[in-house]
């Protein structure tokens, strides 16, 4: 991985999070498509987790995921929150638009993928 001034800075917070694979995971997966990121665990004890957000939002990262203990508490830090995310209750997908911050939920959808696949459906469009 080639890291440099333009490299962008992604990332996973929880607690704890050592035993996570979505690092190496992500690495790779920008690495072979040549994007110019790097994915991090951001371990965020508990009680700091306000710091954190505002750490992670002032020194620019473009986005991080979220896992427990902070999908719900989480929310109360973000700028907007997407209807399927509010509807949900629980954001696991922060994007930083130029220090704006957006929760988005992907779980929802993801299961549904799933199922869909392990059951042979498609889905209908609009």
């Amino acid at each position: 991985m080639d890291i440099d001034a333009t490299t962008r800075l992604l990332g996973l917070i929880g607690y704890p999070i050592g035993h996570s694979l979505s690092p190496e995971m992500h690495n790779r997966a920008l690495e072979a498509a040549k994007l110019k990121y790097c994915y991090l665990p951001l371990p965020v004890t508990p009680g700091t987790l306000g710091q954190a957000i505002t750490g992670l939002k002032a020194i620019g990262v473009r986005g991080f995921n979220v896992t427990i203990p902070y999908k719900e508490r989480v929310m109360a830090y973000l700028d907007e929150i997407d209807a399927e995310a509010a509807l949900i209750g629980a954001v696991n997908t922060v994007v930083n638009d130029d220090g704006h911050l957006i929760g988005y939920n992907t779980d929802g959808k993801g299961f549904l993928r799933a199922v869909q696949q392990e059951l042979g459906f498609k889905q209908e469009s609009d």
